[in-house]
């Protein structure tokens, strides 16, 4: 995983940023403030999200706000995407994870992956948006919610994705999420 370059924080809390525009760094500690900023995110998210996660952070995604934001992005144009790399999905298919039934149901546009063995290790979790804003998390394990969240970064971004969509390459797919026809 990329060293990503610190930027200036702002202890500001994220609810007038603007996607795209807004240039300034937060630290995040909590559940809630995570939880927040995913949402945040999500709500702006107008081409694509990607997010690289331990177990799909049930307390960040598996939301109805989350999942509606979700949905809005997968069905607004055929072209936007919603990837999801993660290393065990088994605790979120035993809980129905709302992301999962998403791309069950949303094949074409919400897709869950397995990333390879030589990225499996990586403690990190982020989400990316549009490829300009981030959270980012250096310690993913659902322990720790010090993160970092930016509205306009597309330099942290781009890296980010760099190491996601290689990943993507390498992984394959999740067969705990594939949809079973009966």
């Amino acid at each position: 995983m990329p060293k990503l370059p610190a930027e200036p924080y702002s202890e500001e809390l994220p609810a007038y940023f603007n996607l795209g525009e807004t240039r300034a760094e937060i630290k995040l500690s909590s559940i809630e403030d995570n939880r927040n900023a995913a949402l945040a995110l999500a709500s702006q998210a107008r081409y694509n999200i990607n997010i690289f996660s331990q177990n799909m952070d049930d307390a960040l995604y598996n939301n109805d706000e989350f999942a509606e934001h979700i949905f809005n992005l997968a069905t607004r144009h055929p072209s936007s995407q919603v990837r999801i790399l993660v290393q065990d999905s088994t605790p979120a298919v035993k809980k129905g994870h709302r992301l999962i039934k998403l791309a069950q149901t949303l094949t074409s546009s919400v897709t869950v992956r397995n990333p390879p063995a030589k990225d499996r290790g990586d403690k990190c979790a982020f989400m990316t948006v549009d490829n300009v804003g981030i959270l980012y998390r250096v310690n993913g394990d659902n322990k720790s919610y010090d993160a970092s969240l930016n509205f306009m970064t597309p330099q942290r971004a781009t890296k980010l994705n760099e190491f996601f969509n290689d990943s993507w390459e390498h992984g394959t797919p999740d067969l705990q999420v594939r949809r079973l026809f009966v």
